[in-house]
């Protein structure tokens, strides 16, 4: 057997693109991903179908002792000789239990690396508009756990405003306790503070007063929980220097269902997107279909879902793909970049061609032209998923999916259809933005514009984005 291995990975404060090269590379790579309740579904969304996802762990640990290093099932998956990530929200080695958790590692035999990640701090005060540190302001920043960081603060408020910039992990829950702390040791009371909830990602929230008014203003807005809290004189910063909330989409979180080729773009501007490409497949093709399939004159494929059933029927009968001669295409965009990949030039197919596809309507309905290659299954995500503002589908199989196991997730969202098939069942179902009619920002090529949405009248309070960049350096690594 392998020798198992535990990688250690920071996932950030939530968003996908704040993922470390590595951590990309390894999420990939890895067996089975163990990740807390806190790492956002939109970093799970990102991780491959084949790497098995198992939740460990608990959200702010629910006011239980935990008494073992490193969680049981990553030992068990370890010992079985899988490579398993431990995705931690942040960083691993900032109030992570690295410690603990590597010393059980080192004591059982099991290897293992610590992959870095953003901590909260960093990615809630940038995304909020100011830094930690600033010339005039704050030459030092020092982290404290909100769990029993009453006597730290104590001590740093000794220092007075030498002391920098305070950062109080999972320090919400005790806030007037900390701030009485801090006010009783010296610290003024007109200290600017704040207090950044769901950092970095569509919820992102940053309630500025001063010591003396922040409990106040928590219980004004009515937040109860858990959030960062930083003290000093650099929150003052936040207005003047905010660049986030001028993004187009900020605030606004997407649920793509399927295949969308501009899914940078709306990050670019600003949007948390949840990208769900494909569902779970029962194969119908054999050794035997394949021999069928083969005689065909021509072969077409309705979507990507379907040329990957086709695709590993080949690989797992080792079949030789000269055995398919005849041309074969689709419009489906995803799918013509996936036969480049596999050396087959995209071909233009007749109407007569035979398609393969996961519809059992279209093989019903017309078996002279579409050939049932499998069978989607539905089954809850692996990961919770938070309610979402606009839905952009290509393949209404996962939507359904969606929407059966998760309704609270697409409850109130609005529904855009990526192609003619999902309009026709969208309008069938009264789930189009208005019953019957398809909007005109909708485009059935995968060219909806960030302008278009802002035209629909969800987004008319923000700017036009600019012209958008392509992904970055670790769009490549796997």
């Amino acid at each position: 057997m392998n020798q198992g291995k535990v990688y250690l990975i920071g996932a950030g404060p939530g968003d996908p693109g704040l993922l470390t090269c590595r951590a990309k590379q390894l999420l990939a790579a890895c067996d089975v991903v163990c990740y807390d309740q806190l790492v956002s579904a939109a970093i799970l969304s990102t991780i491959p179908d084949h790497v098995q996802l198992h939740q460990v762990g608990y959200r702010g640990y629910q006011g239980t002792h935990i008494d073992y290093g490193m969680h049981p099932d990553v030992l068990d998956f370890a010992r079985q000789g899988k490579q398993v990530a431990r995705l931690k929200a942040g960083d691993p080695c900032i109030f992570g239990r690295t410690t603990e958790e590597c010393r059980d590692l080192k004591q059982n035999g099991i290897p293992y690396e610590i992959v870095p990640g953003i901590t909260a701090a960093l990615g809630a005060a940038a995304y909020s508009g100011f830094p930690l540190t600033s010339a005039g302001m704050a030459s030092a920043v020092t982290f404290v756990s909100g769990h029993k960081g009453s006597k730290a603060l104590r001590a740093l408020s000794r220092l007075g405003p030498d002391g920098g910039t305070f950062v109080l992990y999972m320090g919400a829950k005790k806030l007037a306790e900390h701030i009485r702390s801090l006010t009783e040791s010296g610290t003024a009371k007109e200290t600017p503070i704040a207090l950044i909830s769901s950092a970095t990602s569509a919820d992102h929230s940053c309630i500025t007063a001063t010591l003396d008014t922040i409990v106040d203003a928590v219980e004004q807005a009515g937040y109860t929980g858990p959030a960062l809290v930083i003290i000093g004189e650099v929150v003052t910063l936040a207005q003047a220097l905010d660049w986030r909330s001028q993004l187009p989409l900020a605030g606004v979180r997407v649920l793509v269902c399927g295949q969308y080729g501009a899914l940078s773009a709306l990050r670019n501007a600003g949007a948390e997107v949840i990208a769900i490409e494909q569902m779970p497949v029962q194969s119908l093709i054999g050794r035997e279909a394949l021999e069928q399939v083969a005689s065909l004159p021509e072969l077409g494929f309705s979507d990507l879902p379907a040329f990957n059933v086709w695709w590993r029927a080949v690989l797992a009968n080792d079949w030789d793909i000269r055995r398919f001669p005849m041309p074969m295409g689709s419009d489906n965009r995803a799918v013509q970049k996936a036969l480049r990949n596999v050396g087959i030039r995209p071909a233009r197919l007749s109407e007569q061609a035979m398609t393969l596809t996961l519809s059992e309507a279209q093989a019903l309905d017309d078996p002279a032209r579409f050939y049932l290659a499998g069978r989607t299954v539905s089954e809850p995500q692996h990961y919770a998923l938070p309610a979402v503002d606009w839905v952009l589908a290509d393949n209404i199989a996962i939507y359904q999916s969606i929407a059966q196991h998760h309704p609270e997730s697409v409850q109130h969202a609005q529904l855009v259809p990526l192609n003619e098939a999902v309009r026709t069942w969208a309008q069938a179902h009264d789930k189009v933005t208005e019953p019957g009619v398809q909007p005109d920002w909708v485009g059935l090529d995968d060219s909806i514009e960030v302008s278009d949405l802002k035209e629909a009248g969800k987004l008319n309070a923000f700017a036009e984005p600019a012209e958008f960049a392509t992904s970055g350096a670790c769009t490549d690594v796997v």
